[in-house]
C-alpha cells in the first residue's frame, strides 16, 4: 500500500506528458515569398483625371519585423528600451493613369508564416492634383487564411 501514491503519481505524470505531446503540430513553414492580387474599388460615378496615381501597399501595422530587429538580446528585459510599433511597408505597387472604378493590383512581398498569422494590412490611396483624394478607411486584413484569394479594397473620399 505504501507504493500506491507513488504509482498514482507516476501514472498521472505519464498521462500529462502523453496528453501534451498529442497536440504538437509539426508543419513546414510556407514560402515567405508571396503575392496578393485584387482590385481597388471606389465610387463608380466619379471619373479619375489623367494625372491620377493609385498606390497599394502591404503593411505590417505593428512593425513586428522592425521590433524583432531592434530587440537587444544581451540586456535583461527590464533594461531594454521600449520600442514603439511603427507600421512598416513590406511592398507596394504604384499604378499611374488608372481607368475605371475597378483597378486591378498584383503585389509581391516577403512575410514569414508568423507574420502572416499576426496579420498584415492592405492599404490603398488615390491621389491627383497633388492631394490624396481617396483612401482606405477600414483596415483590410491579410492573413494566412485569405492570402491566396483575390481581395477587394474599397476606398472612401479622403477628409479635407
Amino acid at each position: 500500500m505504501k507504493n500506491y501514491p507513488l504509482a498514482l503519481l507516476a501514472a498521472c505524470a505519464a498521462l500529462v506528458v502523453g496528453a501534451g505531446c498529442s497536440h504538437i503540430e509539426i508543419t513546414q513553414e510556407g514560402d515567405p515569398h508571396r503575392t496578393v492580387n485584387g482590385t481597388v474599388e471606389f465610387r463608380s460615378d466619379l471619373a479619375l483625371p489623367a494625372d491620377a496615381v493609385v498606390v497599394v501597399r502591404v503593411i505590417d501595422p505593428a512593425g513586428t519585423e522592425m521590433m524583432r530587429a531592434m530587440a537587444n538580446k544581451d540586456l535583461p528585459i527590464g533594461d531594454r528600451a521600449k520600442v514603439e510599433p511603427v507600421p512598416q511597408v513590406l511592398a507596394e505597387q504604384t499604378i499611374t493613369g488608372p481607368k475605371g472604378g475597378s483597378i486591378p493590383f498584383h503585389i509581391e512581398y516577403v512575410a514569414d508564416d508568423s507574420l502572416m498569422r499576426h496579420g498584415l494590412n492592405i492599404d490603398a490611396r488615390i491621389s491627383f492634383a497633388g492631394k490624396v483624394r481617396f483612401r482606405t478607411a477600414v483596415a483590410h486584413v491579410l492573413t494566412l487564411g485569405n492570402a491566396e484569394y483575390p481581395h477587394t479594397v474599397w476606398l472612401e473620399l479622403a477628409s479635407r
